[in-house]
């Protein structure tokens, strides 16, 4: 390696590792706040792909944010070995490195933001709230099992047919208190008609839950049931999607798992305790957590 990596070179990586894939405002926002070009930012985020730690996607997706073009980044081999020897962590070996959908680039960032946006709303309460784990789609949720036959994804087939999988794009345990429950996330980019998605997605989180085999993926949870977020890009959307699968689940036990947020209404101060969020078993919004007094 020719490149000297700083302090702060390391911690990029490491949010690499935490978030798979980010564009370089995202970077610049989590590291480098005063670089209002955005120039150090995105050299620093070169030398290091010409060194072979991260890999620059010649895709260009747009923004999430604020529209632009702009290129994605995310570990390559190198950059996940340097991280395992230097956090002396060998199950950061096993972290994916290429996206199972590169054509889903902006999907992938997208999941991103979301996450970010979690991890400012647990520094910004006062709560004794945190997020035990977080796995996106194609991480190994049980990477200490040694051999790859008896390693799990997110992805739960069931033996049924017609064949029904249930494929979240990301979850996390969210502990509150003695509390811990699992949450799974589902990215919205308004790129289906509603009813279509409800159709796709019910059927998995209805045999999800009648299973309880969301204690495959999170055991410490101390619920029978577990919540699906859908993150949608507009409140209208929001709506569409709480409608449809209020339609689709009318008579089954899973309408009360869902739960809907809209990027333009929901914010790192309102996320958690506030009643953003609309679900499908009643006409008020709910909070995602239900304040301990």
């Amino acid at each position: 390696m020719t490149m000297i990596l700083q302090p702060r070179d390391i911690k990029v990586l490491a949010h690499f590792a935490r978030y798979f894939m980010l564009t370089s405002r995202q970077v610049r926002e989590l590291e480098f706040p005063d670089d209002k070009t955005g120039r150090a930012t995105r050299r620093r985020l070169t030398l290091m792909a010409n060194e072979g730690l991260l890999r620059k996607r010649s895709l260009y997706v747009v923004n999430p944010k604020d529209g632009s073009a702009t290129p994605v980044y995310h570990l390559d081999r190198s950059g996940r070995d340097f991280l395992a020897g230097h956090f002396d962590e060998e199950t950061l070996r096993l972290l994916p490195i290429e996206p199972s959908q590169p054509q889903h680039l902006y999907h992938y960032v997208a999941v991103a933001e979301s996450h970010r946006l979690f991890d400012e709303s647990i520094t910004k309460t006062t709560e004794a709230v945190t997020i035990a784990r977080w796995f996106n789609e194609d991480e190994i949720i049980n990477p200490d099992v040694e051999r790859a036959s008896e390693r799990r994804y997110l992805r739960t087939d069931f033996n049924e047919s017609p064949k029904v999988v249930c494929i979240p794009d990301a979850a996390f345990l969210l502990n509150y208190g003695e509390h811990r429950i699992a949450v799974y996330l589902e990215q919205d980019r308004d790129t289906f008609f509603h009813d279509r998605v409800a159709a796709r997605k019910s059927r998995g989180y209805e045999r999800l839950l009648a299973s309880k085999r969301h204690r495959q993926h999170f055991p410490e949870s101390t619920f029978d049931f577990f919540y699906v977020l859908f993150v949608a890009p507009t409140a209208k959307r929001a709506d569409q999607l709480c409608r449809a699968f209020a339609k689709r689940n009318q008579e089954s036990d899973a309408a009360k798992v869902y739960r809907f947020a809209a990027l333009d209404e929901v914010t790192a101060d309102n996320l958690l305790f506030e009643p953003v969020l609309r679900c499908c078993h009643r006409d008020e919004k709910v909070s995602l957590i239900k304040r301990i007094e």
